[in-house]
């Protein structure tokens, strides 16, 4: 910071840049910040390990055929995202040593796919109860627009783009940053910002369906273990196959009930003709007469 700072000082054309700057120091030296980063960062920059090597690769392996990230980013976005601080400041065991294990890292923010996000988040979420630490897992703090507006601040408004605008432009498969931001018409450090902000679902067709089960199998099995649904009704709800359900719970090792039954639920009675089921005399219950 004491680097930019000087740089902005020496440079003409940064002025505004530096009055925003002040700004925002002055509204953080009056409202502070629901956020104890100091804190944070005590507790945190020790730690080697944040998210469960057996969750990511499991993930990986429903949502990705190849190009499998490496975890060691996985730890420096959980580091960063708690912390605020640059990943180098992280345990030299997650923290990127060189310029190309920086970029790759810059590079997985902004392709995390949103059941990357979700794990990552939940798990960053997860640390921070079981330290005690009732915060919002990230803030930004808000700025009297009217005090911007005369300012004249380099590059594009960060929310210039809508998400939906976002989502329509990104292709289906893998894609060219390039192309995203010259398609937005905008430069490719906003896009990278935007993606970051909002990640997408920009994997293969055949890949989305995987994705879109492996961020919906915890509440399938709320269903099935606790509502007592049956996996014809989850599939029912959420429009999709039985074996969708079936193979999705398996591998959650989520024990399966019998057809038609759960723990406690009485069993139907059936009349019957002679010991034949009245249905299966005519199709349609109770029609048979003796």
């Amino acid at each position: 910071m004491s680097t930019l700072l000087a740089e902005l000082t020496r440079r003409r054309d940064c002025a505004d840049v530096m009055h925003a700057l002040i700004l925002l120091a002055d509204h953080l030296d009056q409202h502070g910040s629901p956020i104890d980063y100091a804190r944070r960062r005590a507790l945190f920059t020790t730690c080697a390990c944040f998210v469960s090597p057996e969750d990511w690769q499991d993930l990986q392996r429903r949502l990705r055929s190849n190009h499998t990230p490496d975890i060691g980013h996985a730890q420096r976005w959980i580091f960063h995202t708690l912390t605020g601080s640059p990943p180098r400041f992280a345990h030299p065991d997650i923290a990127p040593a060189t310029p190309a294990q920086r970029q790759q890292y810059q590079r997985f923010r902004w392709r995390i796919l949103p059941a990357e996000a979700d794990l990552l988040t939940h798990t960053a979420r997860t640390i921070l109860d079981e330290h005690g630490i009732d915060e919002p897992l990230q803030w930004v703090p808000r700025l009297d627009a009217a005090c911007l507006r005369q300012l004249r601040l380099p590059g594009p408004d960060p929310d210039s783009i809508t998400v939906t605008r976002l989502h329509q432009a990104v292709p289906s498969g893998d894609f060219s940053i390039a192309r995203l931001a010259q398609a937005l018409d905008t430069t490719t450090a906003h896009v990278a910002y935007l993606l970051s902000r909002h990640p997408i679902d920009w994997s293969p067709p055949r890949f989305r369906h995987t994705q879109r089960t492996a961020t919906r199998t915890w509440q399938w099995r709320t269903w099935y273990e606790r509502d007592h649904l049956s996996l014809q009704d989850i599939a029912d709800r959420e429009g999709t196959s039985l074996a969708t359900v079936r193979l999705a719970l398996l591998k959650h090792d989520v024990p399966l009930r019998p057809a038609g039954s759960y723990p406690g639920r009485p069993r139907k009675k059936v009349n019957c003709v002679r010991g034949v089921p009245f249905r299966s005399l005519s199709g349609r219950c109770g029609a048979a007469r003796c």
